[in-house]
Parts: structure tokens; sequence; C-alpha cells
């Protein structure tokens, strides 16, 4: 007998054929059904299969002549079995009401997650994971001398393995993560959940529940995924330091290395063209205005953010990079041209306490393009596709970003100098830098120059 409600949704049960293994125990199977919805799941209810009706789809409960204890106990154990079939039956169609009574489209592991769910609450088993495992996640946090950026990324790191964690629980309930019993194959599930993510977001609803809709997770890239693991790595190698584990699960898993592209950047002739050219707002003009000073200092977005009045010393920018300042501090110095000076003079409000009247981070990105797309820079550039790893052709405008400011300065004092480390005193890059490397693209006019020495 299948059990129909009124929104025609029907819930099947059925005993698996075989049995678990070492018993005679058959686990109870769940059909759900709505007009093109057909999903199963197993239900972690186990009976034997001589107390099973498949015409009733339930338990039956034998009656006994001669009731001793031992069977007294036998019957309420398959009692508790049959309510708690009966209270899953109410729990589905609960959810799917909730999930909108078919008019939204289901995930396909709507009935496993559901079903799932409902056996940790039966079960009784926590949301709340091992204590030392990420304790010792806050320690290493709060211990490790990194800037505040890179102290967030580890938040992060570390938030997104307590979510793997808890989506893991729902299809095992027992699973934990410690740092002792960690291998290269819970690495490779967590990789997995880095790619896969965005789908438990609709699955699992409860576990992001408290994530504002901005900071959901999206589709992740390679390079992303990768750089996420090497973070990973360092709280391990972080962890055997300091004695907390002797198991290093990075032993027999591989990074995957991220893949960079030629930076691409934007031409002295270009440069001026966008500061010449009349925007169509204050705001594209305050934005584009703060990009081409951005080009003449070379600094990160998060560093251009904090210069104030004082960071002017002797007629140069003088700043602390964010990044390097725990560990390896350093003072970079630039001077400043005439269009900076000019910019700042422009600028210059005695009220205000930042250098310039800076927006938020994504407003100014979105407002770069919008400049660019005015002053026509729209040549198309070849870049690496994030989610692809290939190579795609793209104009101008649509990959324009703060960074690409950074990128401008360095590229165009390399191609000026062709010297590394001078360059690297003026970016904040150190000696010898992975990151500066990539920036130092031989680019067509220096071919130019190389081939004539052979004249």
């Amino acid at each position: 007998m299948s059990y129909i409600f009124g929104c025609m949704a029907t819930v099947y049960f059925s005993l698996s054929r075989k049995a678990s293994s070492g018993s005679r125990l058959h686990e109870v199977l769940v059909r759900f059904c709505h007009g093109r919805i057909n999903q199963r799941a197993k239900s972690g209810i186990f009976v034997n299969s001589e107390y099973w009706s498949d015409d009733l789809q339930q338990i039956v409960i034998p009656k006994f002549r001669i009731l001793s204890q031992e069977k007294r106990a036998f019957m309420e154990e398959l009692s508790h079995s049959q309510n708690d079939l009966s209270d899953l039956r109410s729990i589905i169609m609960t959810e799917f009401i909730s999930a909108g009574s078919g008019k939204v489209l289901l995930h396909k592991d709507w009935l496993s997650g559901v079903v799932s769910s409902a056996l940790r609450r039966r079960l009784n088993i926590s949301d709340s994971s091992d204590s030392d495992f990420f304790e010792a996640w806050d320690k290493f946090i709060s211990s490790k001398q990194v800037s505040d950026s890179r102290r967030a990324m580890f938040k992060v790191v570390r938030n997104m393995m307590y979510r793997f964690e808890r989506v893991s629980r729902m299809t095992d309930p027992s699973f934990a993560l410690s740092l002792d019993r960690m291998t290269s194959g819970t690495l490779s599930d967590f990789e997995r959940f880095l790619f896969e993510e965005t789908k438990y977001v609709e699955l699992y609803p409860d576990i992001y529940k408290d994530i504002a809709g901005k900071d959901l997770p999206k589709k992740r890239g390679q390079n992303t995924v990768s750089h996420r693991m090497a973070i990973l790595r360092t709280f391990i190698i972080w962890a055997l330091d300091n004695d907390l584990t002797v198991n290093d699960p990075f032993k027999k898993y591989t990074l995957k290395a991220p893949v960079y592209g030629t930076p691409v950047y934007i031409t002295i002739t270009e440069r001026n063209a966008l500061y010449r050219t009349p925007m169509p707002s204050k705001k594209l003009e305050v934005v584009r205005d703060i990009f081409v000073f951005q080009c003449l200092i070379g600094c990160r977005v998060g560093d251009l953010l904090k210069l104030k009045r004082q960071n002017i010393v002797r007629g140069a920018i003088e700043y602390v990079p964010h990044k390097i300042k725990e560990g390896r501090p350093i003072t970079v110095r630039v001077p400043l041209n005439d269009t900076a000076k000019e910019i700042i003079a422009k600028y210059e409000d005695a009220e205000r306490e930042s250098l310039l009247p800076f927006i938020s981070t994504q407003k100014y990105n979105d407002y770069i393009k919008e400049c660019f797309n005015i002053t026509g820079l729209d040549r198309y550039v070849t870049v690496i596709n994030p989610q692809t790893r290939e190579s795609e052709q793209k104009p101008l405008y649509e990959v324009a970003s703060s960074h690409m400011a950074r990128r401008t300065f360095v590229g165009n004092l390399y191609k000026q100098v062709k010297d590394p480390n001078l360059v690297g005193a003026l970016s904040g890059h150190k000696e010898g830098s992975k990151a500066f490397a990539r920036y130092r693209d031989i680019d067509e006019e220096m071919k130019v120059e190389l081939v004539n020495l052979l004249d």
C-alpha cells in the first residue's frame, strides 16, 4: 500500500533484497514520486524480512501467546522502527511542501538529503565538529604572523572545511575531520567538494542558512581550488611542527599547480588616452583618476585604500605593503610624477582622511570596465578561463580591474629599464618572486630589440 497525500505525492517503502553484512536484517528503501519526480533513498532503518509486509509497506509486529521480557523488548524495538518509518514519511511530505510542493525544481539528491537529515536527528548525531580539529585551526589562525588579508583567507578555508564536514555527515553521520585520521582520500574528497559546493547550497539549505547571499559559494576554478588546498597544507605543516599530529596526508597527495596566463596590461599611450577621455558622470571620472593614479604608483588596491596624506613624504608615496608587512616588513617608496601630483591636488580635501575618495572594491572594478569601454580600449587580449584553464580572447574592457593598474605599472617599467630588481623595489615584490616573474613578459617591442642585436 502506497501513501498518497493531498498534493498527489506518493511515498513508497520497500525492503532491500540484500541483507546487511553479517546479519539477517534488510534496509528499508524509500521512493518518492510526484509527477515527473521519482527519487530513491536508503532509510537507515533495518528490519528482519520475516516481519515485513510488502503489501502494507510496513513492519508487521507479531503477537506472542506468552510474552517474555525478551519478546516484549523485541516487540518494542519493532514498534520503534515502525514509528520511525511513519515519522520519516511525515518529514518527507513536510519538506516537500516547504520546497514548493513540486512547483520548484527539486535537486536530484533532494530525497537523500531529507532522509539523511532525518536519520541524523533520529540518531541524535550533533552538528558540532571535532573540537580538537577546529580548535587547532583557530589556534593556527591566531598564532600565524601574517597580514590581515592572509589571516582572513585562513578563516575562509577553515569555514570551508567545517561545511565539508557537515555535508559529508549527511550521507555518513559518523564522519568527523581529525588531524590523526585525515588521509589523501580525505584531501581528494575535500578538493571535489570545493568544485561542487554550489550544488549543496540548494540540497542542504540548513548548512548555508547563516551565510549572506553575496557570500554563498560560487563556482570555483582550478586555480582557486589549488590555492585553498595550499592553505590547508600550510595548516597541516603547522600542526606537524607544533606536535599536534604525526600524520601528514599530503605525503601521498599531489597539489595541482595553478595555471596563469601572460599578464594583461595597458600601454602608456592607452593609459594617457584613458586619462584624457571625458567621462559622462562624476563617479566615473573619480574612478578613472584613481585608476590612473594606481597605474603610476603600482600598489595593490588594499594598500591604495589605506593611503593618507601622511603617506606623502618628500615628493613620494611611502607605504608598507599589507601583504608582506608581517615577517619581512619593507617600506616601498615611489616618487610621484606630475600626473600623480595633479590627481592628488584635484581631490585634496582636509576633512577626508583617505588620500583619494575611494569607493568599494567591487564598484571600483565595475566602473573601471565602464571607463575602459567609453575610452574605446577594446583590443582583444588572450586570457586564461579560470574554470576550463583554456585560453580565450576577450576585449580589453571586459578584463579590466584594479589589479590591471598594478600590472600596468610593473609591465611598462620593465619595458623601460629591464631590471626586475629595480622594478621590484618600486612595486614591493621581493627578489625572485614567482609572482613578479609572471609580469616580465617579453613583448613584441623587446623581441625586435633583441633580434636587432644580431645585425
